[in-house]
This record gives structure tokens, sequence and C-alpha cells, in this order.
């Protein structure tokens, strides 16, 4: 346990310099290899071997799908379908803007794009009728959430690549949590437009839903060749993430024109900053899990908690109180690249299933995503216009929080709903 102290004692301390975390696990890494005389070559054949991965190619493919699916405002024209077939509810546009968000995500895989994208065309439209600015802000906020759990998921894809674990699975097992936490997410609209007495929309037509469905009909298969393509076997994650970008390109440049020819070179620098970003936590923090290994501490981990006879539930709810508390100073890929190589042998060895886990961990990472200071879908959406204040995005999405926090309950407690479609699927 001393060299466990001494390394966490270690990274908090760079941290605390204020070092973006990719450099602080690196920093940390490269000090634990002088300290305990491991051999310096360790540095640049996990750096360069990290990267290697077929799998982890799928992320920049996904990140550069997101940005060419946002330039090319497909976002607009899923919210316009949703609206257009349950305005008249109550609560109608709050409706639509989940079913929007829940399909967004299913194309991107991204938290942070699904609420940008979504929250340009559905904030103006909601506040101008009438809905509490406050709620609508937290909608999009919580909407946005959803990228992460509905698949492909990026976080999803580096917690396969760290634990050897099926990304086809995992975005399987993500599923009937991710529609069960929107569907959450919609009685909590329904039930808040109807006590604020927000006025329902004029009910389309059965001629305008079918034209502007079939109008935008391209857009809509997406994830359904995604998904299918993947569960049916016809291609992996990787390839999926490749024909989703080419099914993108040839939508927004040759059938829907948001988008030119020319502007294609710009749309893939756009996505180069996020992609490297990624890359570069990527190579640091299996670095840092490299050296855990050397240094055999996710063997003595192992051991403590063997030892001490500690239940796998006891476990689960222990670390899913220390991922509450690391979402609101971290974010969601580097939490998951810091964690999961010390602790998935602790899984292992009590039994637990990881496919399961990693659900547990991906819906704590959806708050993660709104929970402040470090949320990220909280700046996105403080940053979609001029008068949004910080304070009423945070006092917005406060009980989309809490509705999270009774879900993850659940799905902590009902393992069955995360793992009965990647049975199904085996």
């Amino acid at each position: 346990m001393t060299d466990f102290l001494i390394v966490i004692s270690l990274l908090l301390v760079i941290l605390c310099l204020g070092l973006p975390v990719a450099f602080s696990l690196g920093a940390t890494s490269v000090l634990l290899i002088l300290i305990y005389s491991l051999p310096i070559k360790v540095v640049g054949a996990t750096m360069f071997s990290s990267l290697e991965s077929f799998t982890t190619l799928s992320i920049p493919i996904f990140v550069l799908m997101s940005q060419v699916l946002l330039d090319g405002r497909v976002g607009d024209d899923l919210f316009n379908v949703m609206n257009a077939w349950v305005r008249h509810l109550p609560g109608g546009l709050a409706i639509g803007t989940i079913l929007a968000c829940a399909f967004f995500a299913a194309i991107t895989g991204s938290g942070a794009a699904t609420a940008a994208t979504i929250g340009m065309v559905a904030y103006p439209a909601m506040v101008s009728r009438g809905y509490d600015k406050k709620f609508t802000l937290g909608l999009l906020a919580a909407g946005g959430t959803l990228g992460i759990l509905i698949p492909p998921s990026i976080p999803m894809i580096i917690y396969g690549t760290v634990t050897e674990d099926s990304v086809g699975k995992l975005f399987i097992a993500g599923v009937i949590p991710g529609l069960a936490l929107a569907g959450l997410f919609i009685i909590y609209a329904v039930w808040k437009s109807k006590k604020g007495g927000y006025v329902a929309m004029p009910r389309t037509t059965w001629s305008e839903r079918l034209e502007i469905t079939s109008k935008n009909i391209l857009g809509i298969l997406l994830p359904f060749i995604i998904i299918g393509g993947i569960y049916s076997g016809a291609f992996t994650p990787t390839e999926a993430a490749a024909v989703g970008l080419v099914y993108s390109l040839v939508l927004t440049v040759f059938i829907y024109r948001t988008i030119k020819i020319t502007d294609i070179p710009k749309i893939c620098l756009k996505s180069v900053p996020t992609s490297c970003m990624i890359a570069i936590i990527i190579c640091a923090a299996l670095l840092f899990g490299r050296v855990m290994t050397l240094l055999q501490i996710p063997q003595q981990l192992t051991a403590l908690v063997v030892k001490h006879e500690m239940s796998a539930m006891m476990f689960i709810i222990v670390m899913n109180l220390l991922m509450l508390v690391l979402g609101a100073l971290l974010e969601t890929v580097s939490i998951v690249l810091l964690t999961m190589p010390i602790i998935t042998p602790i899984l292992h060895a009590l039994g637990v299933d990881t496919i399961w886990y990693g659900v547990i961990l991906t819906v704590n990472m959806t708050m993660a995503l709104v929970t402040p200071p470090v949320g990220m879908n909280l700046y996105v959406i403080n940053g979609l216009f001029p008068d949004i204040k910080m304070e009423e995005v945070i006092r917005g999405v406060t009980p989309f929080i809490i509705i999270m926090l009774l879900f993850l309950v659940v799905t902590i407690a009902f393992p069955q709903m995360s793992l009965w479609l990647p049975s199904v699927m085996q």
C-alpha cells in the first residue's frame, strides 16, 4: 500500500499544479519510472503502442463524422422531424428535444456535439413558446448526456480498449439503459410542462408528418445502419465508424447539400483538436497504467480487497461514490483511462461482469457531463447564446442530475437491463 499512496500523492500534487490531466499522468509516470528505476524504454514503447489498436482508430473517425453532421445541420432536421410528431402533446417541444437528442446521440456518440447541435435550434423554439428558461437549459444539457450512453459512444470505445471487452457488446448493452434514461427525461418534461401550463403547439397533419419524415429519412436511418451493422455482425465498430462517415459525407454533400466539397478540409481541421486531445490522454493514461502494472499496484489492491472480503456490490458502490467525486473534477475520458487500468483486475477477481460495469460507469459519466465545475455540457449550453448565464444552466440541470442519480441506482440494482441484449447478440 505504500507504493500506492506514493503514486496517488504524487499524482495529486502534479494535478494541483494546474497541469492538464494528460500531462499530469505523463509526468507522474516518468517520475515514478525514475524513482523506482524502471526501464525508461517503457515510455516510448507504451505511448507508441497505445494508438496501434484497430478499435482506437474508430475514435477520430467518429469525431470527424460528428463534425460533418454538426456542420451539415443534420440535427436541425432531426429536431423538426421529432417536433412534427409530438408537438401537440403536453410538453411536446420538450419531448421532441429529448427524442432529437437521443437520435443525434445514436449518430455521433458525443455528448457535447449533441447538446450544441440540438440546443441551437431547440432553445429559441422552446423559449419563444413560453417554456421556462432554466428548465429549457437543463433539458438541453441533460439531453446531451445521452450522447455517451446511447451507442455509438466514445467513452465506451475507450473503456473497451482498456478492459479488452468487446466494444460491440458495450454498444448493445447501452441501448436499453440509454432509451430508459431518455424515457425518464421525457416523463419529467411532461410533468414539468403540465405544471408550468406550457401551451402545446397545433397538431401537424399526417401528410405534413409524412412529408417532413420522408424528406429526412436518410438522416434518420444512419443510427440504424451503424447499430444494426454492428449487431448483425456485418462490420466491426471501427468499420461502422467508416461506413457512418462516408454515409454522412454523401448525405450532407450530395443529397442535403448543406456542405460543399471545398468545406471538407476545414471540417477535418475542426475535428483535429478533439481527436488529438483524446489521443494524448490515451497515451498518457495507458503509460500510467503500464507503470502501475510494473509496480504491481493493481495486484496489491486486488489482494487487499480479497483479503478484507469486500463483496462485489460493496466495491461497486464505493467506486461509484468515487466516480461522483471525480466527475466533478475531471472530464469523462480522463476518468475512464485513469481508473480502469487499476480496477479491472479487481473486477475480474470479484467476478463482476465488466460489460455491466461499463454501462454503470457510463451512466455515472452522464452526470459528470453536467456536474459543476467541470461538466462539459454546462459550458456548451452556456456558450450557445449571449443571454444564457451559467447559474441558470446549473439550476435548470439540477433536477435532471437527481434523475440520473436515481437511474444509476436502478442500473446497479438490475444488471439484466444492461446484459440482456448482449446475451442475445452472443
